[in-house]
């Protein structure tokens, strides 16, 4: 069946990661509360990867029990993640822009999904070039809840007049993503091995498939 849809995570999904999530998340902790990142770095870590592709501001708020520290918390995070966009810029998952191209032209609207703020995401959009490749963004304040929540895939589906959610796709690298995509109510919801958890770990979530890379997209919607 056509999708009538394809959702898509961003970091770890389109885009390459590389760590530089984990080290903005650092950096906005020894910054912002030094000894309390002192005090739990282990901890503050592992809860940080697991959580990964949730709203970063519902992270911070989790680990620092306030909802001002979790603002001040995320907005170092978003200054040490933009300040590696700007010196190095943001590089695409190989193969993904072309799956995007082709999406678009049988007609199937490309959407992306993220746990950034909107200022993030549009600094990534930009430095990526995709404006003109993806056809919806949308970020977790836009949309009431973030990940592993379904109200990103909700507003996308509004707003694209989408009814029936078992039609849509959904690819991410993250348990959460698929956690949303499932809650949302798709069919198919694909784990890729590009980003933060492995496969057991997207599998145990329940995706109903694992590939190498969203670039091997059309290897399981048809030719």
């Amino acid at each position: 069946m056509k999708p009538a849809f394809v959702a898509f995570d961003v970091a770890g999904t389109t885009m390459q990661d590389d760590g530089v999530v984990i080290s903005a998340f650092e950096s906005a902790f020894s910054k912002a509360f030094p000894e309390e990142w002192a005090e739990n770095e282990h901890e503050w870590l592992e809860y940080v990867i697991e959580t990964m592709g949730q709203s970063k501001i519902e992270v911070f708020t989790h680990l620092l029990k306030n909802r001002q520290l979790a603002v001040e918390a995320n907005e170092a995070f978003e200054v040490a993640y933009s300040a590696v966009i700007s010196e190095v810029g943001a590089e695409a998952i190989d193969g993904v822009e072309i799956v995007f191209r082709r999406l678009r032209a049988e007609g199937i609207p490309v959407v992306l999904t993220t746990g950034f703020s909107r200022p993030t995401l549009d600094s990534i959009l930009e430095s990526l070039g995709w404006w003109g490749l993806i056809d919806l963004s949308i970020t977790p304040s836009e949309a009431g809840l973030g990940r592993p929540h379904p109200d990103m895939l909700n507003l996308a589906a509004k707003k694209l007049g989408v009814s029936d959610p078992s039609s849509v796709v959904v690819l991410g690298d993250t348990q959460s993503d698929i956690k949303a995509g499932l809650a949302f109510g798709a069919h198919r919801v694909y784990g890729v091995l590009t980003g933060c958890h492995d496969g057991e770990k997207l599998e145990s979530a329940g995706a109903t498939s694992v590939l190498c890379s969203a670039a091997d997209l059309f290897s399981l919607i048809g030719n």
